[in-house]
């Protein structure tokens, strides 16, 4: 029986998932008066700076959460128990 973890873990997807609504958010924002998004107004307003920051935040997160470095004894190879 192979009880190795799989090759792209949970939380792998979870930082991915992060990292693409975060820039989704973040494009939005810088875009959302040529995306016709705003509400009305011109020029770059608080409300876009406050979600492109929101946005930016939430890439960060998610990029340091995919790149962090693997904890110590975390194998690819099961451990048995001792008898």
């Amino acid at each position: 029986m192979d009880t190795r973890s799989p090759a792209f873990p949970a939380s792998r997807v979870l930082a991915l998932a992060l990292m693409v609504g975060g820039t989704l958010l973040m494009m939005g924002a810088v875009f959302a008066d040529q995306l016709n998004l705003s509400g009305g107004g011109t020029g770059f307003g608080w409300k876009q700076l406050i979600a492109a920051i929101a946005g930016l935040v939430l890439l960060l997160i998610g990029a340091a959460w995919l790149f962090q470095p693997r904890a110590e004894g975390a194998n690819d190879e099961p451990v048995e128990p001792a008898e």
